[in-house]
């Protein structure tokens, strides 16, 4: 009889454990780092993949740390041979797929460090998805090149500082 109970206990948490976690937990976060920048620089990078398990798209809504005054979620835009930014209100991240943030790319943009970080600190931040799901994520600061940038292309992060959030 202690077989048959041990069997059967295994196959209802088999049946029980994927159904609770249906909603939540579908996030999985990979490789998250922020670019490296001299102490006197204000407006940093953090970059990572964000991968949805789910079943659902998942809208992220916002990002905070409290490292940063502010933090945006912005896209990389070339318009001649400068690259812009351009502040999004959300990113979608479809069912079953990932979305990349990499240098020349997505990014979040961290605004207003409140200490200089050197490299090999961490950086705490809060994804918050248009669920209500939070979910906590410590990048590592090193220094890194700016992929997908050549030798004749500028950044203008200018217009970061005018940022109303």
């Amino acid at each position: 009889m202690g077989f048959f109970l041990k069997v059967l206990f295994s196959l209802v948490l088999g049946f029980v454990a994927p159904i609770a976690s249906a909603d939540s937990g579908d996030i999985q976060i990979l490789d998250p780092w922020v670019q490296a920048a001299p102490p006197n620089v204000k407006v940093l990078a953090a970059y990572l993949e964000i991968k949805n398990n789910g079943e659902k798209p998942q809208i992220l809504v916002n990002v905070s740390s409290p490292a940063f005054d502010q933090v945006g979620i912005h896209r990389s835009v070339m318009h001649g041979n400068m690259a812009h930014m351009e502040h999004l209100k959300e990113l979608t991240i479809p069912a079953h797929a990932s979305v990349a943030l990499k240098p020349g790319g997505l990014h979040f943009m961290l605004m207003d460090a409140k200490k200089p970080l050197p490299v090999g600190d961490s950086v705490p931040m809060t994804l918050t998805f248009k669920n209500g799901d939070k979910v906590a994520v410590t990048a590592t600061v090193r220094s890194g090149q700016m992929e997908n940038m050549g030798d004749n292309q500028h950044m203008d992060h200018s217009e970061h500082m005018n940022h109303n959030h």
